[in-house]
């Protein structure tokens, strides 16, 4: 840790004397977690929160790399929280101090090790849960699968560890190294990042930040560089911006998206901070302490223009079949994918943008290309065919076909897709699917459920994940079945809840109607009705993301956890 994150002031006193918290430095810490993966907790959206024990009790436990201070909120205390030993100002993201009461803890184990945390600052969130700051995570980098949601520790290398590493040819993935900085007072990481919308650009470092799924950006600088924030109903606060495109190097970021507004955002040193709906679209490597940001994702291949298919068949040798719960294994999975991007611009927007200088951003001299050698060569048939639409009428339109790298660094359309099927500690089953190609019409994937014996199940219902039209990457978490469907679709729960696997089956060009954002959906065969669980966005639970030129509605309260910084 720097110097500067041990200016932390005392401000109370608890029996004699003053207490001051201190970080220890790294050759006193032992790094007991390192070379451990652990499953991230189910979440449609993407969060690094892992299971832990504070004492007897199971806790949450939030993973924020730019969180000077470790917190504990008062609801994980039964009995009350214990007496303080003191208080500690500590430095904000969004600027300035904030005063905190230090208690100590219990033991607190994550992963079946112990951490060696006594003591942590005392939030006002509601539910209960325990949040590691660099105070405790700085020794580690912390490697990321979205597909597979698990987390890995290992110990933090120097930076010329990573540019040995990533100058290495990759057949199969991409390769982007973005170098962080440290916040000269707070001591978390920085990145560089552009945000577009329209003709209108902001750029400049943000916090790379690991505990809420959402990104945001300081609403002061971003309207001085012409950025228009989404309207909201009786001349509230703006809330949220509709951006074209989130890019931490060029061509590698996100497009579109809905990210926060910060009205509040008094840091001299950042614009805002960039969440997992940005680097989570990739498998990243954050290390603080080394100073980079490793981000990777499957080659694509972009063919020639072919029929567009409106469904197409993914058969058995496409995905490995995972929820095989043998044994006494708690948890099974299999990841497949890849990813896509087309060459030059397209009307969609979801394309790599044109080459530009953006030296502020690239660290590309050591990148791997965004598109690798050609694979294997199109067949006649795959250039050329034409497949039914859902509604049995052959599609005429002609797209680009994108073919995705496979681990092996064979490209096929069908590698674009993938499946993670996991057995929960609570016994449910959650399936993660990934699209890893631009989708410009967005899509749905089809699962087929799978019984104890490994038999194909016909539950009356059909089951699937849908996605909006966006850039590659996006990935979902759903139980299936989701809890509330019991009371929805009560015969569909039932009937799914035999599943103990989940398969891929097919794949459409076009979202569930039903499903705004990324979804997880059920269809009774019989009545046809469809019901969604969908993601979270800035705008509430499974609200679409709207066009930036139409005024959107008063946005719901927010349905997720309140962070420390921003207390109500």
């Amino acid at each position: 840790m720097r110097g500067a994150f041990l200016l932390w002031l005392c401000l109370g006193v608890v029996g004699s004397g003053c207490h001051r918290e201190v970080a220890p430095g790294p050759s006193s810490r032992t790094e007991v977690l390192v070379g451990r993966t652990l499953p991230l907790l189910a979440s449609p959206a993407l969060r690094l929160t892992v299971a832990g024990k504070l004492g007897t009790r199971t806790v949450p436990v939030v993973l924020d790399v730019a969180r000077p201070l470790s917190m504990v909120s008062q609801e994980c205390f039964e009995g009350g929280i214990p007496p303080p030993e003191g208080t500690v100002r500590a430095p904000e993201i969004a600027g300035g101090f904030r005063a905190w009461p230090v208690v100590p803890l219990p033991a607190l184990t994550v992963g079946g090790a112990s951490v060696p945390l006594r003591t942590a600052g005392v939030s006002g969130e509601k539910p209960c849960s325990v949040t590691l700051g660099s105070d405790v995570l700085e020794p580690y980098a912390l490697t990321v699968d979205p597909l597979r949601r698990e987390v890995t520790f290992t110990a933090s290398r120097s930076r010329e560890a990573y540019v040995a590493e990533t100058s290495a040819s990759d057949a199969a993935r991409e390769v982007h190294r973005v170098e962080l900085s440290r916040e000269p007072v707070g001591d978390w990481p920085l990145l560089a990042a552009r945000v577009a919308q329209g003709e209108s650009e902001l750029t400049g470092p943000f916090v790379l930040s690991t505990r809420e799924p959402f990104s945001r950006i300081a609403l002061g600088p971003a309207e001085a560089q012409g950025l228009q924030p989404l309207e909201t109903a009786a001349n509230l606060p703006p809330r949220t911006f509709a951006v074209d495109s989130v890019d931490v190097a060029e061509g590698v970021g996100v497009r579109p998206l809905v990210v926060e507004a910060a009205g509040r955002w008094d840091s001299p040193s950042s614009l805002g901070r960039l969440g997992p709906d940005v680097w989570g679209r990739f498998t990243a490597t954050l290390d603080a302490k080394g100073g980079v940001l490793v981000l990777r994702r499957p080659r694509v291949l972009a063919s020639e223009a072919s029929a567009s298919r409106g469904t197409e068949a993914l058969g058995p040798d496409n995905v490995e079949s995972v929820g095989r719960m043998q044994g006494s294994s708690p948890d099974s999975g299999i990841a497949s994918g890849g990813g896509a991007s087309s060459k030059g611009a397209r009307p969609d927007g979801l394309s790599t943008p044109a080459p530009g200088p953006v030296a502020a951003l690239e660290d590309t001299h050591d990148a791997a290309p965004a598109v690798s050698s050609p694979g294997p060569a199109a067949t006649p048939s795959e250039v050329s065919r034409e497949v039914s639409s859902p509604s049995g009428a052959p599609s005429s339109r002609l797209t680009p076909r994108q073919r995705c790298a496979d681990a092996h660094g064979v490209f096929s359309e069908e590698a674009c897709y993938g499946l993670h099927v996991r057995r929960e500690p609570d016994g449910t089953v959650s399936v993660v699917g990934a699209v890893f190609r631009d989708l410009p019409e967005g899509g749905r994937v089809h699962l087929e459920p799978v019984g104890a014996e490994g038999q194909r199940l016909e539950p009356g219902c059909a089951v699937g994940l849908s996605f909006p039209a966006t850039s590659r990457g996006l990935t979902t978490q759903h139980r299936l079945p989701w809890p509330s469907l019991a009371q929805s679709l009560p015969a569909c729960h039932a009937a799914l809840t035999q599943a103990k696997d989940f398969r891929l089956s097919l794949y459409e060009e076009a979202r569930q109607p039903e499903c705004p954002t990324a979804c997880a959906f059920v269809t009774e065969t019989a009545t046809r009705r469809t019901v969604c669980e969908c993601q979270p966005t800035p705008l509430g639970e499974g609200v679409a993301a709207p066009s930036r030129k139409k005024t959107s509605r008063e946005p719901p309260p927010e349905e997720r956890e309140l962070e420390p910084e921003d207390p109500r």
